[in-house]
């Protein structure tokens, strides 16, 4: 990516947290000041790599990162380091009552799936397939819960970071020109040839 100079960068960071004891989903947004979000971008994917995170998304603008939840602390300070935090803001979402529900919901379909089993010792064989459809049917919708909790489970473990930049331009002051020919003058030409 290509920084012009003169021009800083707003990189917005956006932490989604969840701790595993609470099994709450915390959002962070921290914006930063940089000059060169490229940078910034490859320092923040190498620190959290270093901490046992990975990125899941890349370009000039954006990134989005998993890291474990344990090390948010030390990432922040890693990032006030890398480049100016400006702005801060904190929300979060409990989770908790979600994953009683789907246990609730495992434990009753368990129950149920016992009882099936004790059902197929006793059924006469004509019902034994219709016994065994119904336990197969079962046994899908608990791993389909199960799959839902684990993935509730591993947001808690691991924050999720999304980081987004977008160009903030400082004024640049202009220099008086010195041509003796006044329509050069009028154009600002020497601006241009300071840019190349």
């Amino acid at each position: 990516m290509r920084v012009v100079s003169g021009q800083w960068l707003v990189v917005s960071l956006i932490l989604i947290v969840q701790t595993i004891s609470a099994v709450e989903e915390q959002q962070f947004h921290f914006s930063l000041r940089t000059a060169n979000v490229d940078s910034v971008f490859q320092k923040i994917i190498q620190t959290v790599e270093s901490k046992g995170g990975y990125f899941t998304n890349y370009n000039n603008f954006a990134l989005s990162l998993r890291l474990p939840v344990s090390e948010l602390q030390e990432f922040q300070k890693s990032v006030e380091g890398l480049a100016e935090i400006t702005e801060k803001s904190f929300s979060s979402q409990d989770r908790k009552e979600d994953l009683e529900r789907l246990d609730m919901q495992i434990q009753s379909r368990k129950k149920l799936l016992d009882t099936y089993l004790d059902m197929v010792k006793k059924a006469p064989f004509a019902e034994l397939q219709s016994v065994e459809r119904e336990m197969v049917n079962l046994n899908a919708q608990i791993e389909k819960l199960q799959g839902q909790k684990q993935a509730i489970e591993k947001r808690a473990a691991l924050a999720s970071i999304s980081i987004s930049a977008s160009n903030f331009i400082s004024p640049v002051a202009k220099t008086p020109s010195n041509s003796p020919f006044l329509w050069i003058n009028s154009t600002d030409l020497n601006s241009l040839r300071r840019d190349f």
